[in-house]
């Protein structure tokens, strides 16, 4: 499915961005109108706990709701999330994305300037450029420890856990835009698998412009994997199959302040 991106250019400039992820993840829905999330999540709670009651189905809705706010509120167009059974372990990550629009002073950014500006934060994150199906993109790998409520834990309490990030920030320097996607996940002892899983997602997506031929470049350097020592060495995962989703638009500024 083709969306045009809401803005004031005419359509016919308006650049469209597809991507593809596997047809078993559950969409969280942050592209409701605030008045119906409810009842989109209501819907999801039956998907994830078909098994489940009236009141499982509401606690969930109700833990869900302020995520599902906060998303919405930071321009994600996307969010989706796995739940696997991995040899009778239970295993989850997420994957979110968004177009940023409105660039500081109108500045289009490249791969190495993102890079730099990255780099420049001073934390532990590694920063690595990338090439991507869609072209040149920056690579954030980082892992920060969070609290994860009691109604998801195996234990019934709060629980700090590690949980990896990835971000991959692809610029669109016609537009002075930029596509950003993300993953997370708490199971840390999965990592291998998500990484490989996230890129290939990021590697289905589509940029249409509306260049001609002539006008785009005669040979794109292919995908490239991060370094060695990077998390990608885990089995590859089929996105072929999945589905379209339109991004949203989001200020870069939240990104880079």
């Amino acid at each position: 499915m083709d969306t045009m991106l809401p803005g004031d250019a005419p359509a016919a400039d308006a650049p469209r961005l597809n991507f593809r992820v596997p047809p078993a993840f559950y969409e969280l829905p942050v592209w409701e109108t605030p008045e119906l999330v409810g009842e989109a999540l209501i819907e999801l709670a039956q998907d994830v706990y078909p098994q489940g009651n009236p009141e499982l189905w509401f606690q969930y809705a109700a833990t869900q709701l302020p995520v599902v706010a906060q998303m919405m509120d930071a321009g994600v167009g996307y969010a989706g999330f796995c739940l696997l059974d991995l040899d009778g372990r239970r295993s989850t990550a997420t994957v979110t994305a968004a177009l940023l629009e409105s660039v500081p002073d109108g500045q289009k950014m490249t791969a190495s300037s993102v890079a730099a500006e990255l780099a420049g934060l001073g934390d532990q994150a590694q920063v690595e450029t990338v090439w991507l199906t869609a072209g040149e993109a920056v690579a954030r790998f980082s892992a920060d420890v969070t609290t994860l409520p009691a109604e998801l834990t195996d234990s019934g309490q709060p629980e700090d856990v590690e949980v990896g990030k990835i971000a991959v920030f692809l610029p669109l320097r016609k537009d002075a835009e930029m596509v950003l996607f993300e993953l997370s996940t708490p199971c840390m002892q999965d990592w291998d698998l998500y990484s490989d899983l996230f890129f290939n997602i990021v590697n289905t997506l589509e940029v249409n412009t509306g260049d001609t031929p002539s006008d785009t470049p005669s040979e794109t350097p292919p995908p490239q994997q991060v370094p060695a020592d990077g998390p990608m060495t885990g089995g590859q995962m089929d996105v072929a199959s999945g589905v379209q989703v339109p991004l949203q638009a989001k200020s870069v500024r939240d990104v880079f302040g």
